[in-house]
């Protein structure tokens, strides 16, 4: 039985990073594996607040709108007037972004087994960091990861 794929519309986000604008977190359901194997999409629920200009801290992962798509993933690089964001679940394709396109910061993973997860601490961004820079085998330790934790789902 192949698995249903269910899509989320920009509008979703778009509510989303109104309320987050306002200055009110959001819980949001995350659908995609672009952030594998930290989080699980279909599983897995964040929660985002609302991002206030602060600079913010490599490995912190933030909602942000890039080509015209709401997006969730990691800061990965920096510099004075952009952010670098990549997704844990994504090996190479970097979004640039200005750093005022930032809509809000990823604060808490729910994930499905009833545990929360605090996302912003400084030993969690290293540890995505970590993640970040060892690119050239972690597409063999997500194949591994989908393997031992996704394999139920097909």
């Amino acid at each position: 039985m192949q698995k249903e794929i269910r899509l989320v519309s920009n509008n979703y986000f778009a509510q989303a990073a109104e309320r987050l604008a306002s200055g009110t977190a959001v819980r949001l359901s995350v659908m995609g594996n672009s952030m594998l194997p930290f989080i699980l999409g279909g599983k897995d629920q964040i929660t985002l607040v609302p991002y206030s200009g602060q600079d913010l801290p490599l490995g912190i992962a933030a909602l942000y709108r890039w080509e015209d798509k709401y997006m969730i993933h990691r800061l990965v690089k920096k510099d004075a007037s952009h952010y670098h964001f990549l997704g844990d679940g994504n090996i190479c394709r970097l979004e640039i972004i200005k750093r005022d396109q930032v809509l809000g910061i990823l604060q808490t993973i729910h994930h499905a087994n009833g545990k929360d997860t605090d996302a912003t601490p400084a030993h969690w961004l290293r540890m995505g960091m970590v993640w970040y820079h060892i690119r050239p085998i972690r597409r063999y330790l997500l194949f591994i990861f989908r393997k031992l934790f996704l394999h139920n789902e097909k």
